[in-house]
């Protein structure tokens, strides 16, 4: 089994993950300056904001535990986890 598809997937997810807390962090910089529609809207979102931030987190828990899964797996196979008898 290859690790690479796990690995990317986590690498690419927490790229993700990184990417959309800063872009959240720069629209509530700029938020105060717009009008208050806006505003008003950003507000009501707030906590789907907060559900799919959670929910890419739990997600990259799962990928990580994965992940690590198919690193042993594949170090067991290629013989690089040696027998303790």
């Amino acid at each position: 089994m290859s690790t690479l598809p796990d690995t990317e997937f986590l690498r690419l997810l927490k790229k993700d993950l990184d990417y959309f807390t800063h872009a959240l962090e720069r629209f509530e910089g700029l938020l105060p300056g717009v009008c208050s529609a806006v505003q008003d809207q950003w507000r009501l979102q707030a906590q789907a904001r907060k559900n799919f931030t959670l929910d890419l987190e739990l997600l990259v828990q799962k990928a990580e535990h994965c992940a690590q899964l198919a690193m042993r797996s594949a170090g067991t196979h290629s013989g690089e986890e040696s027998a303790s008898w």
